[in-house]
């Protein structure tokens, strides 16, 4: 699979056209929703991208992703760390071999790294988006499913996922913040 119209079209068996604006409309809203709940992008791998971090004033840097392929580039407080000083896992965790803390200061590190799934290991979290889709979370028509007297969403509380959905986009999701 990949995150395409084309691949809309044949999930929703023709339902939604490729080729119609509102199939691409709604998939980019899907993806943007799936994206932002999970905190990072996901997938399809992405190489090289630059990001401007706060410096944490711990032992640990994290990064924002949940697979990490490759580590290019460190730099902190505009002095760029040899990579061989650097622990790193897959998960986006950065150490200081030496033992030492990262700067503390906002903007201090920036980060070049290649991080993301193939589409081939992240099918559930497309099918997770295409289910949305064929179900008309992202339409501009939101009218509830009607059964005799009674009336229901598929969703909960105006949310864009079912918690089927959500379980699954939980899955490739960064750690929430406080």
């Amino acid at each position: 699979m990949s995150l395409d119209v084309s691949t809309v079209q044949a999930f929703t068996q023709g339902r939604l056209d490729q080729d119609d604006a509102e199939t691409a409309r709604q998939l980019d809203a899907a993806v943007t929703a799936a994206r932002n709940y999970c905190g990072w992008h996901v997938t399809p791998v992405l190489v090289d991208q630059e990001v401007t971090l706060d410096g944490p004033g711990t032992h640990l840097l994290v990064l924002p992703t949940l697979k990490l392929t490759e580590l290019s580039e460190v730099n902190e407080d505009e002095v760029e760390i040899e990579l061989t000083d650097l622990n790193w896992s897959v998960r986006g965790l950065i150490q200081k071999k030496s033992g030492h803390w990262w700067s503390q200061m906002f903007g201090a590190i920036v980060v070049i790294f290649s991080h993301g799934y193939t589409s081939a290991n992240a099918q559930d979290f497309e099918s997770a988006i295409f289910s949305a889709i064929a179900r008309g979370a992202f339409s501009t028509e939101t009218s509830p499913r009607v059964i005799g007297p009674f009336q229901y969403s598929d969703t909960t509380a105006g949310a864009l996922f079912t918690d089927a959905e959500r379980a699954i986009l939980h899955r490739y999701s960064l750690e929430r913040s406080a």
